[in-house]
């Protein structure tokens, strides 16, 4: 195989991986077929990327994790205070809306699936205290509160870019700005 092969079947499970995640943050039961025809491939390439559907569900749970992994850790890595970092890590992770949506749409969807990690916590409860030290946040409420007010608005962050109703160029500063100043009018 010569680096141009590789090169093409990088980008080709890539389109795949992505048509999955577009279509299946939507609607689970979307076939293999619609998936094909979503990255513009035939559907015997997609067979032979992802011989039966578990593999690419394997395969996406696998790559959506690896990506917001990444996303978080440049998040971090970008940030000076534990309030920036959390808005880093907010805008981070809603800028991958379809793996959001696929990852998280149904609790029990990956139950018993061995490539889940159910990470609950990630260290986002010390900084939430961080920032709650620092006066960046209320220090009355508790941090696993905040962390699903986050998470919650990074979800339907997330859903509404999916939708079409919040364009994808305005979720991170939608999202930090409702996290930081609830729904009151900009003055």
């Amino acid at each position: 195989m010569t680096t141009t092969d590789s090169g093409v079947r990088q980008r080709t499970r890539r389109a795949i991986l992505e048509a999955a995640a577009a279509l299946w943050a939507r609607d689970f039961s979307a076939s293999l077929g619609d998936i094909a025809d979503r990255a513009e491939v035939s559907r015997s390439t997609l067979h032979r990327y992802f011989p039966e559907r578990q593999a690419l569900v394997d395969a996406l749970l696998l790559d959506s994790q690896e990506s917001l992994e990444e996303a978080w850790s440049t998040a971090v890595a970008a940030s000076s205070t534990p309030i920036e970092t959390l808005e880093n890590i907010m805008g981070a992770i809603v800028d991958l809306a379809d793996r959001i949506l696929f990852l998280f749409s149904d609790p029990a969807r990956f139950e018993g699936n061995p490539h889940w990690r159910a990470d609950d916590d990630d260290g986002m409860s010390d900084l939430i205290r961080a920032a709650q030290a620092s006066g960046d946040l209320d220090a009355d409420i508790a941090p696993t509160f905040v962390m699903g007010v986050m998470y919650s608005l990074i979800y339907v962050t997330a859903e509404s870019v999916a939708a079409g109703t919040l364009p994808r160029h305005k979720a991170t500063e939608t999202v930090v700005r409702i996290f930081r100043h609830g729904l009151t009018a900009r003055s």
